[in-house]
């Protein structure tokens, strides 16, 4: 049987262990919990009105599976969406939860997994950082995303000594 690509990304993601991954990460990038981690949360900056897609790197240094749920951000709940692609161009959907390996990683990228908020009240600018929750179950992890160029595909490390 033949997986579509989003499918082969998606499982790529959840296999990637954090033993292959090397970080160093900086602190304003970093939130941590219970063995939980949220780390670079960005977000193109974007409209009054418009939605927003907040993508990060998910890490579990703990010995179970974590559950990604969703989170919150701007009094709004952010759902946990997946992408496809076909005929009609790209198409997200609400995911009930993606589990996170014990000491795995799950990269939220473009065009693959977000945290989706909804309808923003005020404009997200450039340069500044939105505060996010993210929830793991019982877990709450206190988050800034940091407001890329509206044009943005991936996370600035500008600054950053990585």
């Amino acid at each position: 049987m033949r997986l579509p690509i989003t499918t082969l990304a998606l499982l790529a993601a959840l296999a990637t262990p954090l033993a292959a991954q090397e970080h160093d990460h900086h602190d304003d990038h970093v939130a941590e919990a219970d063995g939980l981690r949220v780390v670079h949360a960005w977000t193109p900056a974007r409209g009054a009105g418009d939605e927003a897609l907040i993508y990060m790197d998910v890490e579990n240094r703990t010995d179970a599976e974590a559950m990604l749920t969703g989170g919150e951000a701007m009094g709004q709940e952010l759902a946990l969406v997946g992408f496809t692609y076909g005929a009609s161009g790209e198409v997200w959907t609400v995911l009930p939860g993606l589990p996170v390996p014990p000491g795995g990683e799950v990269e939220l990228a473009p065009r693959v997994l977000a945290l989706r908020l909804p309808r923003l009240a005020e404009p997200l600018v450039e340069g500044e950082e939105l505060e996010i929750e993210v929830e793991f179950g019982g877990t709450h992890l206190h988050a800034h995303a940091e407001i890329g160029a509206s044009s943005a595909t991936a996370h600035s490390h500008a600054g950053h000594n990585h």
